[in-house]
This record gives C-alpha cells, structure tokens and sequence, in this order.
C-alpha cells in the first residue's frame, strides 16, 4: 500500500515539475514578447516590429534549431535514443534563445527597460475601460512594479541614504483631480524675498557653524529660520553643471560633495545643496533630514529640454538628493537645489516653490527611496510616480487639478489628443506641442479643455498657466509625451 501511495505521489511531481517546465516555455517568450512591446510603445516604434522579434523569440528560431537538429542526426544515420525528448529540447532550446535576449535587453538599456514596462505595460489596453480591462490593467502594472522596485532597491546611489529614521505619515498624496486653493497652512508658496539677515551677513561669519549661530541668534521663529536657512545656501551656491553630467566611472571622481567643501567651493550638485542645508540647519538648531531619491521634470534636464532624449530622461527619473526639517512636530520639505536662483543669464531671482512645498505637491516630481518620507498616509509605487504627468508644485501655485490626460505618456486618439483641466479660481491656462502648433487658444474657463493637432511622432505637450494674464508671464507646470503613430 505504502509503495502504491508513493508511486502515486512521484507519478503527480512529475506531472507537476513538467507542466511547470512546459509553462515557463510559454511564459518567457511572452514575458518577451511584453518587454519588446512595452519598449516599442515607449519609444512609439511599430508594435508590428515587436510582434516580428516575439515569433522570432518563439517560435520560429527555437522550432527552426530543432529541425536543424533532426535534420543533422538524420543525415549521419543517427538512430540512438536522445537523452532528451523533443518536448524537452524544445522547452530548452526556447529557454536560451529567450533568456540570450532577456539578458541582453537588461543588460544594455536596464532602466528604460523596466521604466517602459511601468509606464507603457498595459498599451494593449489604451481607450478600454470597464471592470475588465481595469482588473487586467492592475494585474499588468503591479507586476511592473515588481521588477520597477527591484530596478531601483538594486541601483546604486552616489548620494548615500536619508540621515534620519522615516517620519510618521501626513495628509494623503495630492489628486490631481482636485485642486486646492492657492495657499497652503504652512504658508506655502512663501514671498521670494530673502531675510535682510541673510543678505545683510558678515564676512566674518567664515564656517557653517558660524554662519549658523549667527542666523539663530537673530531669528527666534523656526520657520523663519529654516527659510533663512534655505536662502543662504541658494544665494551662496551655484549649481556645478559639469559635475551633474558625470557618469558611469567619471562620477567616482567628482569633486568632494561634503557640506564643508561645497560650503568653501560655493558650488555643488544636489548633494552638495542638500548637505549644506542640513549642516547649517543643524548648526542653528533646527531639526534636519537628508533624502535621496528620484525626480522627474522635463525641464530640469541638461541640454535642450525639448529633445526626446531630454524627455526620456525626465520620464526615467533622476537620482536626486533634497531635504526636510521638523517644525513643531511636522516634517516640512526644502529642496535647495531647484530653488537655486541662477538663471540662464546670469541674474538672480530668488525663488520659494520648493520651500516647505506640501506634500501632496512635493510628490509630483519627487519620489524618496524610503516611502515614508513621502509624508503622505498612503505611499505612492515608484510605478504609480512613473505613470503620473510630468507635472510640478506650479499647478499647486495656480491652483489648478488635471483631469486629462492622467499618464505620463499617452497614443494620440486619431490624432488628437485632449487637455482637461479644471480651474475653480480663474488663472488663465494654456497648452502647446513643443515645436509646434498652440492647443487652442488660453483660457480662464472653471473647466479649461484644449485640443491638441499632433502630427505623427513622439511629441511634448507643455502646459502653462498664469495668475495674470496682462503680465505677459506664464510659468510652466507640466508636460505629456504623446505618441501617434
């Protein structure tokens, strides 16, 4: 009986560990397939040619390396037994030939790889809805995710990790959705005026401890510190652009990020700006974190910011380094860096947008390698902050909620493509394709909807928006990658 019950259980294994075998025959290739589909909807490249290389990966060169096996034993009169069968052969054959290609798409492009998957996973579901396609599209994202988070946990980072243990959660993350008025409890968007301490401080004042204790002593009120804090480093740096373009081998040897040396350099990277504000913060008293983590924002990109490749980099994501400081319990964020003051011609004009920025804004274009620094009550995926528009705290300033389109990156339907945007408090918005044609004319409307002509191609849509139009200023606060074939 004991021997029967056993057979019984080696017979059911066997069937188990073979079917397993069998099903990860037809699950690499279409693994395959995906990732090549997925890249060629990123890079708007014809699906047709992806749907070639997956018969390629399975199953014409595998089916084809078998005949040519049967062909070749049949023509030197081989009649032995294979120690394989030819389910078997196949199953490997399709193995390699998938993993040689899997392995090597990894290898040469690893980020756009799994950044295509997060972003561009559920391309064949673009214009469906409903229960299904929604529970199809949660399943293919989700396992994105997956490989989007093993990307990042497994990326090395130059600038170290955050200084202080994870915060409590705050409010819930911003929905786009829904727009909030213009000014935030914290006092968010603060006049970008510097404190005549910080402009009015001694050349004695020669270390960072010095400087400091000289900012605490004339400014009792912790926010006001922090901001004094913030105005001094963004008024002393300049942004080393150089050392930001280093990479691979080149960056091992970028000059000393040290809050010392960049205090005596007076010039750095994000690192150099985010250590700096912590030292002299810590110098004065005030309670400071360091954070490291990624950003994206099609404009903050090296060179011309209307280039695909520009673009892509803004979709990818950059490594990034920023800061928070705790005021009466609560974590508020500082990024000095993108508030640096130095524009294209030289000139100086200070700027407060990402001074204690609330969270729910800071998280459109930052995301933390520790979740809970997003100080928001239900984290956001690094998936979820792949997919959403490229959008910055200026939507927050104008107090507008986007509510199309709501990816990163969108197919252009026939052609068109719509920008919905709701506007409760009259600013006046507008949309353009980058190197092309205006999407209507500007609007105040409570519901702003723009239709965009795009012509074939990857395309930019910008978006823009103004308190006051009769200033003749319009500042920008996101863009979309549209894709029309």
């Amino acid at each position: 009986m004991a021997s029967r019950l056993f057979r019984v259980i080696r017979w059911l294994v066997t069937r188990l560990l073979y079917a397993s075998w069998v099903a990860l025959m037809i699950a690499t290739p279409l693994f395959g397939f995906w990732l090549a589909s997925s890249l060629a909807a990123y890079d708007n490249a014809s699906q047709w040619l992806a749907l070639g290389g997956g018969l390629l990966l399975f199953p014409i060169v595998p089916v084809g390396w078998e005949l040519f096996y049967a062909w070749r034993r049949a023509r030197r009169g081989d009649a032995s037994r294979p120690i394989l069968t030819r389910l078997d052969r196949l199953v490997l054959r399709t193995l390699i030939v998938n993993g040689a290609f899997l392995g090597l798409m990894i290898w040469q492009a690893p980020h756009t790889s799994f950044r295509a998957l997060a972003v561009r996973g559920d391309w064949l579901l673009d214009g469906r809805d409903g229960p299904i396609a929604s529970q199809a599209r949660e399943v293919l994202l989700s396992f994105a995710d997956h490989f989007e988070r093993r990307w990042h946990d497994d990326s090395a980072t130059t600038y170290g990790t955050s200084t202080k243990p994870p915060p409590p959660p705050q409010p819930s993350v911003y929905d786009l959705a829904k727009p909030i008025e213009p000014k935030d409890s914290n006092g968010w968007p603060l006049a970008a005026e510097p404190d005549l301490v910080v402009t009015e401080i001694p050349d004695t004042a020669q270390t960072i401890d010095a400087v400091g204790k000289y900012l605490a002593a004339r400014i009792t009120d912790k926010r006001a510190l922090a901001k004094a804090v913030h105005d001094y480093v963004v008024l002393r740096l300049h942004y080393d652009e150089p050392t930001s373009l280093l990479t691979g081998e080149a960056a091992q040897h970028r000059p000393s990020q040290q809050a010392a040396d960049v205090f005596a350099a007076r010039t750095g990277v994000c690192e150099g700006y985010a250590r700096l504000v912590s030292a002299i913060g810590e110098a004065a008293g005030l309670e400071m974190a360091y954070i490291t983590g990624y950003i994206r924002d099609a404009h903050r990109n090296s060179g011309d910011a209307s280039t695909d490749d520009a673009i892509k980099s803004a979709l990818e994501g950059n490594l990034h380094a920023w800061n928070a400081v705790k005021i009466d319990g609560t974590w508020l964020f500082i990024d000095a860096t993108w508030d640096d003051p130095t524009t294209n011609d030289g000139t100086q004009i200070l700027r407060e947008t990402y001074l204690f920025t609330p969270p729910r804004l800071f998280g459109l274009d930052h995301h933390p390698a520790e979740d809970a620094w997003q100080l928001v009550a239900t984290p956001i995926s690094i998936g979820d902050f792949a997919r959403q528009p490229l959008l910055n705290p200026t939507l927050g300033v104008l107090a507008l909620a986007l509510d199309e389109p709501t990816r990163s990156q969108v197919t252009a339907d026939n052609g068109v493509v719509h920008v919905v945007i709701g506007n409760p408090f009259g600013s006046t918005v507008e949309a353009r394709i980058v190197g092309g044609d205006h999407c209507g004319e500007p609007s105040h409307d409570v519901r702003v909807e723009l239709v965009c002509d795009v012509p074939p191609g990857q395309h930019e849509i910008e978006m823009f928006g103004a308190k006051d139009a009769h200033a003749g200023t319009y500042d920008y606060f996101g863009s979309i990658m549209v894709n029309d074939r």
